[in-house]
């Protein structure tokens, strides 16, 4: 009896499947689900563009972007993470469809049914690549971890919770309050 062969895609060749309005990762050449995200995952998602982008678009630091967009980081493995910082140092990995390299900054809202493969899968991906600096937000923990990459892996630089606020060097003259980040009101 032989065994199965699931065939393994190149980024060009996952480019060309259908889109049936759901979303794709590519990892190692196999295509993976993602979840469509909560209410809250896009709340959160969207307070955090929406100030860094006006900051740095005003500072003319770079480029932000979200998801859906791919990242590819090598001919078989494209990740879409939550949040993309591209500086203009580094302005040519952008493409029109894609980002074509490593970027500067990605930010990963947890969710319940992401929380394992982003902090599994997703981020020895994103170290293997060399991102620089990632983030992982819980919006059910309210917490904000900001990991730097040492050698190959990351290590914590900082872990905020509540009356904190958002800070970094890349972005000098930004602060996002978590109280503002995290404010849902009644709704959740």
């Amino acid at each position: 009896m032989g065994a199965e062969v699931i065939p393994k895609l190149t980024y060009e060749q996952f480019r060309q499947l259908p889109d049936d309005g759901k979303r794709y990762e590519l990892i190692c050449g196999e295509v993976h689900l993602t979840p469509a995200p909560s209410t809250k995952h896009q709340l959160v998602l969207k307070r955090l563009y929406s100030s860094l982008d006006t900051h740095v678009t005003g500072k003319e630091l770079g480029e932000v972007y979200f998801a859906p967009l791919d990242v590819r980081f090598s001919e078989d493995t494209a990740l879409q993470p939550d949040l993309i910082f591209v500086s203009k140092l580094r302005a040519e990995i952008i493409q029109e469809n894609f980002i074509a390299g490593v970027p500067d900054l990605v930010v990963e809202v947890l969710s319940p049914s992401t929380t394992a493969h982003d902090r599994a899968t997703k981020l020895k991906l994103y170290a293997d690549a060399g991102v620089p600096e990632t983030r992982l937000i819980d919006s059910q923990a309210k917490t904000v971890e900001i990991l730097k990459l040492q050698g190959k892996k990351y290590l914590v630089d900082s872990t905020l919770a509540g009356e904190q606020s958002l800070k970094s060097t890349q972005f000098p003259g930004w602060e996002l309050p978590l109280s503002q980040l995290f404010n849902f009101g009644s709704r959740f």
